[in-house]
């Protein structure tokens, strides 16, 4: 019975824990969340001064290929704001949070950092293509949305490959959690995937049209997403006989 209490007890108090931890950062995340609603509620006031009618498949000369809806060019922001919001959850939900043992440590403050400057680059970047859709040049929309998404892929890559264990960031399996040796052949696996997908997402912006660039861009990213879980797995079976 004893033990049971103290089992309780100590629950208790990490539960407390957790809860103080979610309150402090409460102001942080609505900082990020605001960086999400920023460029959706600067495509909603100019919105309705965009012509009904636009030029789409731009040639490198800056031709249109073909006059399409405008809804084209919303099916791309709407691309741009489902990989911000998907980004979000991804770094904020799967990160172990009940394994940190002191959310004021230096790596929790470094990993709030780097999705801060995350979600900062991909609004000012989205904001920047709504801007130049107002000033009339849509013709550098469809080339330079996958070429900054895939950018940003790209960047996470060669991050991804110096990244040491932790429980914040990264391939966190629990095999890679398991063993150094995983974590570091899944992450160089990993880096090298995702320069490759951002390098492919950055080429569909001057070779693909946006709905075809669109759907390759959602299978490159289940592949990303999977193969480095898959690939620690067998790493772990491999090392295990």
């Amino acid at each position: 019975m004893k033990g049971k209490r103290a089992y309780d007890r100590l629950y208790f108090v990490h539960l407390l824990k957790l809860i103080s931890m979610k309150q402090s950062d409460f102001p942080k995340e609505v900082l990020i969340i605001l960086l999400l609603l920023v460029p959706m509620a600067y495509l909603g006031i100019i919105w309705p001064t965009i012509p009904e009618m636009v030029g789409t498949n731009y040639t490198v000369q800056g031709t249109p290929g073909r006059i399409g809806d405008k809804n084209e060019l919303l099916l791309l922001m709407i691309f741009l704001f489902l990989t911000n919001f998907l980004l979000y959850c991804l770094f904020r939900y799967i990160p172990k949070t009940d394994e940190v043992p002191d959310h004021t440590s230096g790596y929790w403050r470094s990993y709030y950092r780097t999705r801060f400057l995350m979600h900062l680059y991909l609004a000012v970047f989205t904001s920047v293509l709504i801007f130049m859709i107002h000033i009339g040049k849509e013709f550098l929309l469809e080339r330079w949305a996958f070429v900054g998404v895939g950018l940003l892929v790209v960047i996470l890559g060669v991050y991804l490959g110096g990244l040491q264990p932790n429980y914040f960031i990264g391939v966190r399996t629990p095999w890679t959690l398991m063993s150094s040796q995983i974590w570091q052949e899944t992450h160089r696996m990993a880096s090298r995937l995702w320069i490759i997908a951002g390098i492919v997402i950055m080429s569909c912006g001057f070779f693909m049209q946006a709905v075809s660039a669109v759907f390759v861009v959602i299978v490159i990213a289940a592949l990303i997403a999977f193969l480095p879980y898959i690939y620690s797995f067998r790493l772990y079976n491999t090392d295990k006989g």
